[in-house]
């Protein structure tokens, strides 16, 4: 993937090519969407918010004509815009000028939470538009399912639809931040090798950002609201970014073989709970100061 950075390197047209390149790709690979929006990180970080900015509009460019040519639809490039490509131009512009990744997250879950107020406060029923296909998959449980009445599933299906909004955006959150760590990799490949590995490992979202996430987590257990859930989704993409780096952190400071990581990562694909216990963990880390801890049993 290197090879992707060095192109994007020589110049704004190229990064802009695969910007624009990935971006439709993207449709039907979506992992293709996060190496879309790392472009437009990386030439953020190394060249500025000025050249970050133009590079979106030659992307949103190439974009536009491939998405005419191919799919007679030019707007498909003014949605990666909006929800890919200025999120990820705007937290590199962040973590460019603070030089700090957990302030940089910080502001990206601020304006992730934010913008589910907005989505529930001034569209509320947008979730409605997916009511059809849900129907249609609903009703196919309810003649395969022994456990489960129609009812029962329409009963959930009609949470989930309310809930939609606050997956969308905890959702357009992840891949932000996954785009953000891509393309400081890719920049510290080329400039500063194996920062963003400390950097990664040292992230630590502070007190006040552990307690007002547990205040929202405290409201959704006790109000049992939609709208809080979708709140809590967003938080805990954020500290699940920190559970990872303190797992990361822990498995350095040990010196344990890196297949240990490897496995732990399967085991939390298989079983979920193991990555709840990590995010316990970090909740706690900015008072226990986990890393510190293990390095004197080292």
């Amino acid at each position: 993937m290197l090879f992707l950075a060095s192109f994007i390197l020589k110049g704004q047209s190229q990064a802009a090519l695969v910007a624009a390149s990935m971006a439709i790709l993207g449709l039907a690979v979506p992992p293709a969407a996060w190496i879309s929006a790392a472009a437009i990180v990386l030439v953020t970080l190394v060249n500025g918010p000025k050249s970050g900015l133009i590079t979106t509009a030659l992307s949103l460019l190439g974009a536009g004509i491939f998405a005419y040519l191919i799919f007679a639809s030019p707007e498909v490039a003014v949605v990666f815009v909006l929800l890919a490509w200025l999120p990820a131009w705007l937290i590199a512009t962040i973590l460019r000028q603070t030089v700090s990744l957990a302030y940089s997250l910080q502001v990206l879950t601020v304006m992730s939470l934010l913008a589910v107020i907005m989505v529930y406060a001034l569209v509320p029923n947008i979730g409605e538009l997916w009511r059809e296909p849900l129907d249609i998959i609903v009703v196919q449980l309810a003649e395969q399912s022994e456990d489960f009445t129609l009812a029962e599933l329409k009963q959930t299906e009609d949470w989930v639809i309310k809930f939609l909004p606050g997956l969308f955006a905890s959702s357009i959150m992840f891949g932000t931040m996954l785009s953000l760590f891509l393309g400081r990799w890719w920049q510290a490949v080329f400039y500063n090798p194996g920062g963003f590995g400390k950097e990664f490992r040292s992230l630590n979202l502070g007190k006040i950002s552990a307690l007002c996430a547990m205040v929202i987590m405290f409201l959704a257990m006790v109000t049992g609201s939609v709208f809080a859930v979708a709140m809590v989704a967003v938080v805990s993409v954020l500290y699940s970014m920190q559970a990872l780096s303190l797992l990361h952190a822990a498995i350095k400071i040990r010196q344990v073989n890196a297949a240990w990581l490897f496995f732990t990562y399967v085991i939390m694909f298989f079983i979920p709970h193991v990555m709840l216990l990590l995010m316990v963990a970090s909740f706690a880390d900015p008072w226990l100061d986990i890393r510190r801890r293990i390095s004197r049993t080292v």
